[in-house]
């Protein structure tokens, strides 16, 4: 009787110890839980919660539990195989899911499943896994997106035919376009530190329902380190330092961030330094390309010296350094509210402008110096959010933000005793109100207001270098300039079925700009300007899921560019020979875009997605021959040059192609191919400037839990002089000679090799071989020519 009543209670015990016994589910690739995660058996179902953790209650020991999110690849197992590995699954991402959470479309998180634009989205693992020296270069990694460099410096990206001012940048999402953003090649975005950001969505298309002037393009919406609060009652605290060395720029770069957080209160900090020299090109390419000779840079006492480069592969001067820190501190004090103040910070030192420094007039080098001084930009923004359940709204967002911004030039022609140095000193306020309803599981409405100002500071000083003489001379723009808008946007998305999503947005917004010239150094037949603007524009889309492997989008949309200072207002030399005047007679162009997406999953082992876009641009601005009191040429800094304005072309078309292919091997191989065609052209049939040729890459992924290895080539295509825009034509000094002696941009293709491996879950070992051909190329429009063969080592130590 003892004996079968101790069999009981140990069969008991056994019992109670199963029926509480825990699975845990975490992401293979970095080692934290995964919510949400479903567990189905045919009797049985339960889901993981926030720690990635669920009870195996319900669940017979043989019987085979099938592990599912919508994230990850599903797995199967039983509870025996569970206890045998530790209680814990291991789940794989999945390389081609169709579903993923955005911010960026509608300023509130949203499935991608639901939204009918094209959006890229790139993670902290992308910084990781392609170590891109700045920003601008982990744009260029991602599909449909063209980095045109004018200088080492920098990095304008090209999307769907457009740049620089007709393509937005938002950074928790304050808008950085300012009133002095140009319609040339624009290098802004390398302010933004890579190493600082949590995720980047980039919008293809116009996007100006939401985000008002300049989305024509497209919107780069990058979102940095968000302060984390602790899960316990007790503080928590992380952090990270990264180090990275190259070899072709000698790039040194050092990066720090920590996070504190308790229960109520969090705070993050982070922090970047780079150091480059100058960049060394490839053995293998056009001769032309090299740099047999510079001008030496040292202080000038009557005479520059041209002295022969020793290595003429190496780009005298290219190289720069840069310094990025950010901190933000935010306070939840319920569920209902919270709080975030955030502090910006990014400063470069001199940054060569080298496409200038390589124009000759004649065989003699045109310039001594041409440098941009230090750009320095700083943010400052408070964040309040609130939810709770009202008539008209359930989600508020009120963002307030101020930027400051300072840019100049400074330029000297070879043996001229004077250097001329424009600099430009920005105050930038802006608001954004955003509101969300959702009325049932159908019907979704946002809606906001936004407003902007811009106070723009411009002078001009020449100085004697022989005896540091000053005088001032004209400055870029009109000093205390203004430029500003105000705008009301909605968006409303219905569920009309399961399978298909209606969505529709407006937007009106005015726009006003008012300046006025000084007499002293212009004789222009207006005192000034005082214009302002107003645009209507919206969205249509529908988003079908015929079934689950499918996603078809049509998406039809317009866009505004308003005329900001520098299209207005600007007076500077485009090349040698020719000056941009100003034009206050300059209207506002409009983009009508159409777009058909089609997304196919095939059983979770392969991903095609099919995009094709049209974009017709009314009033296009662009730059043309002018003439100004009746002349078509004038003395500007001491020389005749012609005079050329923005003008508005009757009309512009774009239109283009995406196609991307994932195919998955197995669990740890898988394949991705990508290629961006585009074509466009105005009125007068003449190429569009920021058109690239095509381009495209392909890529063999090796991916477990320690390694992550990408062998890809990249790929780009040849231009002929017929299809360079006309200023490109003008531009030979960046092109190769054709047969006929013409300027064109070549093809060129190379191959890549990046790893990463982890030595634990806190030590992180990184390796890269870039153009491993060593060919000498340059990309389309670039004013310096690309990275020779580039060793890369890195190490990311997480404490």
């Amino acid at each position: 009787m003892q004996k079968q009543l101790l069999t009981f209670v140990l069969l008991l015990l056994t019992s109670t110890l199963f029926s509480q016994e825990l699975v845990t589910v975490i992401d293979a690739k970095n080692g934290s839980p995964v919510e949400g995660v479903l567990l189905i058996s045919e009797k049985h179902t339960t889901q993981t919660d926030g720690k990635g953790k669920a009870r195996l209650d319900g669940f017979k020991e043989d019987e085979s539990i099938k592990f599912q999110h919508s994230s990850f690849l599903s797995t199967t197992s039983t509870r025996n195989k569970i206890a045998k590995h530790g209680n814990v699954i291991l789940l794989i991402e999945n390389p081609i899911k169709i579903d993923e959470v955005v911010i960026s479309v509608n300023r509130w998180a949203e499935s991608k499943s639901e939204i009918p634009h094209l959006i890229e989205t790139i993670g902290p693992e992308d910084v990781l896994n392609y170590s891109p020296q700045t920003t601008a270069d982990l744009l260029g990694s991602k599909v449909g997106i063209f980095i045109q460099k004018s200088q080492m410096g920098g990095g304008s990206p090209m999307i769907r035919g457009f740049s620089a001012n007709r393509v937005l940048i938002v950074v928790d999402g304050i808008r950085m376009n300012n009133a002095i953003y140009r319609s040339g090649n624009l290098q802004n975005v390398i302010a933004i530190d890579a190493n600082s950001l949590e995720s980047t969505e980039v919008i293809f298309g116009p996007g100006s329902v939401i985000y008002g002037s300049d989305a024509l393009g497209g919107v780069m919406s990058f979102n940095t380190l968000s302060p984390k609060l602790s899960t316990s009652d007790k503080p928590e605290s992380f952090g990270k330092i990264y180090s990275r060395y190259s070899s072709a720029n000698f790039e040194k770069t050092i990066h720090g961030s920590y996070n504190l957080g308790g229960k109520k209160w969090a705070a993050v900090i982070s922090t970047t330094y780079t150091g480059f020299d100058d960049l060394r090109m490839g053995s293998s390419g056009p001769d032309s390309y090299l740099r047999p000779e510079y001008v030496l840079d040292e202080k000038y006492t009557g005479e520059d010296k041209t002295v022969q480069n020793s290595n003429d592969k190496i780009q005298k001067y290219t190289g720069y350094n840069q310094f990025n820190i950010m901190g933000k501190l935010r306070y939840r004090p319920s569920e209902k509210w919270d709080f975030v103040l955030s502090a910006h910070h990014s400063q470069t030192g001199d940054i060569p402008r080298y496409d200038r420094l390589i124009q000759y007039s004649g065989d003699k080098l045109t310039y001594a110096d041409w440098y941009y001084g230090p750009q320095i930009w700083s943010m400052l923004s408070g964040r309040v959010a609130y939810t709770q359940q009202h008539l008209l709204f359930d989600r508020m967002s009120l963002l307030l933000g101020y930027q400051g911004y300072t840019e100049s030039r400074n330029d000297r022609k070879v043996n001229k005793d004077w250097l001329r140095s424009r600099e430009e000193d920005l105050d930038i306020f802006s608001f954004n109100l955003d509101f969300g309803k959702a009325f049932d599981t159908k019907a979704e409405l946002f809606y906001g207001v936004e407003g902007y100002l811009n106070n723009v500071g411009s002078t001009g000083v020449s100085q004697n270098l022989l005896n540091d003489e000053t005088r001032d001379i004209a400055p870029r723009y009109p000093d205390g300039s203004l430029y500003q808008s105000i705008a009301a946007y909605y968006s409303f998305k219905y569920n009309i079925s399961p399978k298909l999503i209606f969505q529709v947005g407006s937007r009106f917004t005015v726009t006003q700009l008012e300046g006025t010239f000084d007499p002293e150094y212009y004789n222009f037949p207006f005192d000034g300007f005082d214009m302002q603007n107003s645009a209507f524009n919206g969205n249509l889309g529908l988003v079908w899921h015929p079934t689950p492997e499918w996603q078809i989008n049509l998406h039809g949309s317009t866009g505004f560019r308003s005329p900001n200072i520098d299209d207005v207002a600007k007076v500077f030399d485009s090349e040698p020979g020719n000056v941009v005047v100003p034009n206050p007679d300059l209207k506002p162009e409009y983009a009508r875009n159409f777009e058909i997406n089609v997304l196919r999953n095939i059983n979770d082992k392969a991903k095609i997605e099919f995009t094709g876009f049209y974009t017709w641009l009314k009033d296009a601005m662009v730059r043309r021959d002018f003439s100004l009191n009746g002349q078509d040429s004038i003395l500007y800094d001491g020389e005749m040059s012609k005079v050329e304005a923005l003008v508005n072309a009757e009309s512009a078309k774009i239109y283009g192609l995406n196609v991307n292919v994932e195919f998955l091997f197995n669990h740890h191989m898988r394949t991705r191919h990508d290629i961006s065609i585009t074509k466009g052209e105005d009125s007068e049939g003449l190429p569009i400037r920021h058109v690239p040729p095509t381009f495209g890459s392909s890529h063999l992924i090796y991916e477990n839990q320690l390694w992550f290895v990408d062998l890809y080539v990249n790929y780009n295509g040849k231009l002929d002089f017929d299809e360079l825009a006309p200023d490109g034509q003008n531009k030979p000094h960046l092109y190769l000679p054709d047969e006929n002696g013409n300027p064109y941009s070549p093809s060129w293709w190379t191959i890549n090799l990046k790893s990463n491996y982890k030595l634990s879950q806190k030590v992180t070992l990184s390796a890269g071989l870039e153009n491993i051909l060593d060919k000498r190329y340059r990309p389309y429009s670039s004013g310096i020519v690309a990275p020779g063969i580039n060793a890369s080592i890195s190490a990311l130590v997480k404490f």
